[in-house]
């Protein structure tokens, strides 16, 4: 019997000694209590993994939560003994079953881990009997685990992607690096602005710096002068998604103006026409729902000159010119130079201001439009980001955070425990 309880707990080098199930009025449920132990040659250091003699029975029992047999939960019980470490004198020993002062076994860690990658808060807390803070401390312990035993991450990067997402209520922002190649992201950290990019950079080697020919992003200026003072060799490339946002936003400023315009002159028709344009002018004409449809085919008669139906257009022109083939790239230079001399003379204010910042990154723009330089993978990881941060709400720490978003997003091999034995 004790055979087959040590194939179930799934550990090498434990010796079980005695099963029970603990039905104390104490509980709020029965407990299956396995009571174990190392063998005599598996005493190792907690510290270095040494092997150590035994020093003596340390302070008592622990207790370790493994994972359930069925609708039990199960803990193992076992002494700490110490060991004398000629490196680091008397610790207490290490156990194949958990990390040095943990009280998780790795089993329930990767189990754990393995839940929170695809369900939610309630569903975890619920099924493993941890809070949910808990839970973010251990994807934190298995993410730096997992990451450990994988080969550098940094190594043979061409081309990266650089962008900041928030992740919590007053712009509290975390900065990630993805790699375009592999399709990962490879770095995060808290905050953003050129100090923190500047952390990534000197994470690096001097030839993983050097290998790096692109870097895209949304052309903030703080990536830029990062950039510059480590890969000065690497072409800037603003990815597509933010130039349309550029965009977009300036058509909302404009949308804006003219409504308020509408609502001093107390023209309610048309107060009420720029109120529902608001997200049919914004999204992408194949993304409409049938009432923004509707809403748009008036948008040429909304105000009487034009001004919100020619941002519009010019903002399709735009879309459409960063998102074209590319077998239809080659003319893009020609294209861009024609939008901006009809952006500038479209006496629209928000517009000709725009058209002087685009103007300005007209060579960095080009680079967008050549086959290949495109940031959607970047915008699609800020998506799954997204998601990540939504799913991991209550964190305590921004770390667990940045682990959740490794294990999603970077490729660690995530998975169930297996049998070992």
């Amino acid at each position: 019997m004790k055979n087959i309880f040590k194939r179930l707990l799934n550990v090498k080098g434990m010796v079980v000694e005695d099963v029970s199930i603990d039905d104390s009025p104490l509980r709020d449920a029965p407990v299956l209590v396995a009571r174990v132990r190392c063998r005599k040659a598996a005493l190792r250091c907690s510290r270095c993994g040494r092997k150590c003699p035994k020093y003596d029975d340390g302070g008592g029992e622990r207790r370790w939560l493994h994972q359930d047999f069925g609708c039990y939960r199960v803990e193992l019980v076992g002494p700490a003994p110490r060991v004398e470490c000629r490196v680091h004198g008397v610790v207490v020993s290490r156990v194949p079953w958990a990390e040095p002062g943990i009280r998780f076994t790795r089993d329930f860690e990767m189990e754990c881990t393995w839940l929170m990658t695809v369900a939610n808060r309630k569903t975890v807390s619920g099924f493993l009997h941890v809070a949910w803070r808990t839970a973010g401390d251990i994807a934190g312990r298995v993410a730096g685990r997992l990451e450990s035993g994988m080969p550098c991450m940094f190594d043979g990067l061409t081309a990266i992607g650089v962008d900041e997402t928030s992740h919590r209520k007053g712009h509290t922002y975390i900065t990630v690096v993805v790699d375009h190649e592999r399709k990962r992201a490879i770095w995060a950290h808290d905050g953003y602005g050129k100090q923190v990019l500047d952390l990534f950079f000197e994470e690096l080697t001097p030839e993983q710096r050097a290998s790096i020919r692109i870097v895209t992003g949304d052309g903030a200026r703080w990536i830029d002068s990062s950039v510059a003072g480590y890969c000065p060799n690497a072409e800037r490339v603003p990815d597509s998604f933010h130039i349309v946002s550029w965009m977009t936003d300036c058509l909302d400023r404009v949308r804006k103006r003219l409504w308020n315009q509408a609502r001093r002159a107390k023209d309610k028709t048309a107060a009420e026409a720029m109120k529902g344009l608001k997200y049919a002018v914004l999204r992408n004409p194949g993304d409409l729902a049938e009432r923004q449809s509707t809403a748009l085919a008036t948008l040429a008669g909304v105000d009487p000159k034009g001004q919100l139906y020619r941002s519009w257009q010019l903002k399709e022109l735009l879309r459409t010119l960063l998102h074209q083939p590319a077998g239809q790239a080659e003319g893009g230079g020609k294209k861009l130079k024609q939008w901006i001399n009809w952006a500038s003379h479209s006496r629209i204010p928000e517009i000709v201001e725009l058209c002087r910042k685009i103007r300005r990154r007209r060579d960095d723009i080009l680079r967008t439009i050549r086959p290949g330089h495109s940031n959607a993978r970047l915008e699609a990881f800020n998506n799954r980001i997204k998601v990540t941060i939504r799913m991991a709400y209550g964190f305590h720490h921004v770390d667990n955070l940045i682990a959740m978003i490794k294990l999603k997003c970077s490729g660690l091999p995530i998975r169930l425990p297996v049998p070992v034995l």
